[in-house]
């Protein structure tokens, strides 16, 4: 008897906190716990079971001395090769890119030096970006470039879509390769991404050529719940990512 009231409590609680969050714009605020319980008159204890419940749906999520947020539904991209700004607009959201760091140096990791196919005492532009829709961190991007094939991509430029300034160029990624592997998030991540520490990401690395010619090495790390991928059944698969 006593197990059957408590399930239907959840129940209950869970569906008004469900439609209480659904009903509310992207950053706005769920009522406190305490309140909930109130309103929807079981205790507090089940409210937060609610909530949890909701954090795992990446319906909401709770931020310390914040509160109880509805966050955005999950930015659903196809997977190909495309401007990232471009796939965050068909979303109907507004990118935005945070340059966090610009070098032009002849230092980079060996695999970056083996896919450019560049000598030692070439120099490349390194860019770490923060990568945002409507304000909410998407993604962070480490991306090397050759500086002979983009010498005119400074800070201000990086600040907008690569791939368009290949388009641009032509130097547009024809063909790439991709390696996608899941992790819990590093210290930087979780502080740059806004996520908790428990939230996993998904880490991507990508070598992509324009008509045989290497343009570009990157490493991206997207907050899983974040997103909703769509792989399309063909031979050659990227995410957008310049």
């Amino acid at each position: 008897m006593l197990d059957a009231m408590a399930r239907d409590s959840g129940a209950t609680a869970l569906e008004g906190v469900r439609a209480l969050a659904q009903g509310l714009a992207p950053g706005e605020l769920l009522p406190a716990e305490r309140a909930l319980a109130s309103q929807l008159g079981v205790a507090r204890m089940t409210v937060r079971a609610a909530i949890d419940v909701l954090e795992r749906e990446g319906l909401v999520r709770t931020r310390r001395g914040v509160g109880t947020e509805r966050l955005a539904p999950p930015v659903s991209l196809q997977v190909r090769l495309r401007s990232f700004a471009s796939a965050v607009r068909e979303h109907g959201m507004r990118p935005e890119t945070r340059v966090l760091s610009y070098v032009r140096s002849t230092e980079r990791p060996a695999e970056v030096s083996a896919h450019l196919q560049l000598d030692d005492d070439a120099e490349t532009v390194h860019l770490r970006r923060l990568r945002l829709g409507d304000d909410r961190p998407l993604a962070l991007e480490d991306a090397w470039l050759p500086v002979s094939l983009v010498p005119q991509l400074d800070r201000e430029a990086a600040e907008g879509s690569l791939y368009e300034l290949l388009e641009r160029l032509d130097l547009l990624p024809t063909e790439g390769v991709e390696v996608v592997t899941a992790a819990l998030p590093s210290p930087e991540e979780i502080a740059v991404l806004e996520i908790a520490p428990t939230y996993p990401v998904l880490r991507l690395s990508r070598t992509a050529v324009s008509d045989g010619v290497p343009v570009e090495f990157s490493r991206v790390t997207f907050p899983a719940d974040r997103y909703e991928l769509t792989f399309p059944l063909a031979e050659r698969l990227s995410l957008p990512l310049g």
